[in-house]
């Protein structure tokens, strides 16, 4: 019996233990599941891209000969999303199943943009502004490929210090930043970390990688 497997990918300033909640759900639906651990300031988008490679080959093989096409999704949160498409442009010969981006910038981030500015923020967003949340990158899903985005649409976190990030939002997020052309578009009425620990964002995710879909 084949066991598909899930590599997830954390977002700027964690580390992955935040994926713990949806981590130990995938695992009780029968997946095995890895994380992918990063340096999200100290790296660019490529430099995290090609680590992300790096770790698939690692535990699939050279070029992943190892896996069956598709038994090997990628579930993302926030910056997450974007080294992992980044990876896929970079990669087009991985045989990724589906890909699930949660709360992922892919049109730019104001609320990382205006952090930069703060006294010590481009200490704080570090390399991952420059051609990823600076939204100065035309990003959309490679031909092909079976992605879908949910983005969170309660607005608790830095939407209160940020002016001007647009509703609806997720606190750090709007949904308007996460729209990828060519992928499946939903939303959840949570906030940007929530969508980590949201039973029903677990539920969409577990959705998406077996259909492919949107709605469920």
């Amino acid at each position: 019996m084949l066991v598909e497997s899930v590599v997830l990918v954390h977002g700027l300033w964690l580390d992955g233990t935040e994926f713990k909640w949806l981590d130990q759900h995938l695992r009780r639906q029968g997946y095995r599941v890895l994380t992918f651990q990063y340096p999200t300031v100290r790296r660019d988008l490529d430099e995290n891209a090609e680590g992300l490679w790096e770790f698939l080959e690692l535990r699939f093989g050279p070029g992943m000969k190892r896996v069956t096409a598709g038994s090997v999704h990628l579930v993302c949160h926030s910056l997450g999303g974007l080294v992992a498409l980044r990876m896929l442009e970079r990669h087009p010969e991985a045989p990724i199943g589906r890909m699930v981006a949660l709360g992922s910038p892919f049109q730019g981030s104001l609320s990382a943009q205006r952090v930069a500015r703060w006294p010590g923020g481009s200490w704080l967003v570090g390399r991952s502004l420059a051609g990823g949340l600076d939204g100065q990158r035309e990003w959309r899903a490679p031909e092909g490929r079976q992605i879908g985005v949910l983005a969170g649409t309660l607005p608790l976190g830095l939407s209160h210090l940020v002016w001007g990030l647009a509703s609806p939002n997720d606190g750090v997020v709007a949904v308007a930043e996460t729209r990828l052309p060519g992928a499946v578009h939903a939303t959840l009425s949570v906030m940007h970390v929530g969508l980590v620990f949201s039973r029903r964002a677990a539920q969409w995710v577990q959705h998406f990688l077996t259909t492919g879909e949107s709605e469920w």
